[in-house]
């Protein structure tokens, strides 16, 4: 097997033994660690999961043959359901072409295709094809693609599919859809280093992607309404990986602090508590797992509530710090805390029902993104 997972196992093969076993259901078993398994690992070090350790992305490597689908007519393919988390797989015989293909090094270079949008170091995506404008946001982490528009009535219409490499370019699980307009695979990515743009060919058209550093049209209440969702409900908002910084994930290392007034500690999340005082102020910290527990650092940044301007952005209100201990200095936290409170503000964006982004209004190459961990 070959994996696009990440570049060393686009490019080096790797087996797994496999057996059919009789349980519930006559189910199929890979019973060696290989690329399959990588997804459910529960060390997010190795599954790239934002969910923390245990738990992996949910996926499985224990599978029932599935008869909820129509039969496949080619006889090419088998539908799968994972005997642990129900994870949906399909199973598609490769052709010799596509067996010497992965050989070749194919899946790396189709990778370097999907990869090139990340050579765009703007946040907004701009894609112009047939007349129409759209923004772009491909998550490699998550397999998805998200499509964002604005209609003939002046409204946003947002689309997210799940999206998986062919021998072309990125095809879509399902067709992104605006009106006369119906988009199932992005190929032919080029970049074009001359001016920082990616080329495309959709159906028989020729698009091209270029960066943008504010959006088709402004949210103006994605703002409030993450910040009000976090008060309501007690909790805070965390984030993974921190910053994302001019083409760098984790700009700061904000994974790699440690609480040594503390004695130690390895990084859990990064985390944005709204309220978390009551006069009102919010806190901004870091969740740390230490011996036993998870537990805030030892230091932490306090702000008032955002304002929200009338261009759209949400400002976040420097108060001071409030921790038990000083904020080194020029570190991955000292750092995070005076980008998260530049007076520039933050165009937000609404990702998922509980995860947004917030992008930097100065020129969209610095962002964050936020999820709920409840």
């Amino acid at each position: 097997m070959f994996s696009d997972w990440d570049p060393t196992m686009a490019a080096t093969p790797k087996t797994s033994s496999y057996l059919v076993k009789e349980l519930t259901r006559p189910a199929l078993v890979f019973d060696t660690y290989s690329y399959i398994h990588v997804p459910c690992d529960p060390d997010p070090n190795i599954s790239h999961s934002p969910y923390g350790f245990g738990y992996g992305w949910g996926t499985d490597f224990e599978y029932s043959f599935s008869d909820s689908v129509t039969a496949d007519k080619i006889g090419d393919t088998i539908h799968l359901t994972g005997n642990l988390n129900s994870a949906n797989a399909v199973l598609i015989k490769a052709t010799q072409a596509q067996r010497d293909g992965y050989y070749a090094g194919n899946v790396l270079a189709l990778m370097g295709g999907a990869l090139s949008l990340n050579n765009i170091l703007e946040y907004f995506k701009r894609l112009s094809i047939g007349g129409n404008n759209y923004e772009l946001r491909l998550d490699l982490t998550n397999r998805t693609v998200t499509f964002t528009w604005v209609d003939g009535s002046g409204k946003i219409q947002t689309q997210t599919v799940n999206y998986y490499i062919t021998g072309s370019g990125i095809q879509f699980a399902t067709p992104i859809v605006n009106g006369s307009q119906t988009i199932t695979a992005i190929n032919g990515l080029t970049y074009n280093p001359g001016n920082s743009t990616v080329t495309v060919t959709i159906g028989s058209q020729t698009g091209t992607i270029t960066g943008a550093a504010t959006p088709l049209k402004v949210d103006a209440t994605a703002g409030s309404r993450w910040w009000n969702y976090g008060a309501n409900n007690g909790y805070f908002w965390a984030s993974g990986y921190g910053f994302h910084v001019n083409g760098v994930d984790d700009a700061y290392g904000i994974r790699n602090q440690t609480d040594t007034a503390k004695g130690g500690g390895t990084f859990y999340y990064l985390a944005y508590w709204p309220a978390y005082y009551s006069n009102p102020a919010d806190r901004l910290s870091s969740i740390m797992l230490y011996t036993n527990s998870l537990g805030f650092a030892s230091y932490h940044w306090a702000g008032f509530p955002p304002l929200y301007p009338s261009n759209g952005t949400t400002v976040f209100q420097n108060a001071g710090s409030d921790g038990n201990a000083p904020i080194p200095a020029g570190g991955a936290f000292d750092k995070t805390r005076q980008t998260l409170f530049n007076p520039a503000g933050y165009y937000v964006v609404q990702t998922g029902e509980k995860s947004y982004d917030m992008v930097l209004a100065t020129d969209g190459r610095t962002w964050i993104s936020w999820f709920w961990p409840q």
